[in-house]
């Protein structure tokens, strides 16, 4: 990815068809997965911390970065 964000660790907020919502108390927020048959790999535990390129890494799929409401990076 090459992105300073990606070291920004954020927990697990929600879960909506096939996409994960996680986040954090600075403002970023982490959208990933959308993809039916790749989100059920996804395996992470509800209250532990994660970086955003672990959570990139193990869920696959698409990836929002949202930085107090406004859009860092997006990959389809």
């Amino acid at each position: 990815m090459g992105k300073e964000w990606v070291g920004i660790k954020v927990k697990f907020k929600s879960y909506y068809k096939y996409s994960f919502s996680f986040g954090n108390d600075n403002g970023y927020v982490v959208i990933v997965g959308g993809r039916s048959h790749e989100i059920y790999r996804c395996n992470i535990e509800a209250d532990k911390e994660y970086t955003i390129q672990e959570v990139f890494d193990e869920c696959g799929g698409s990836l929002l970065v949202i930085l107090n409401g406004e859009e860092l990076y997006s990959e389809p």
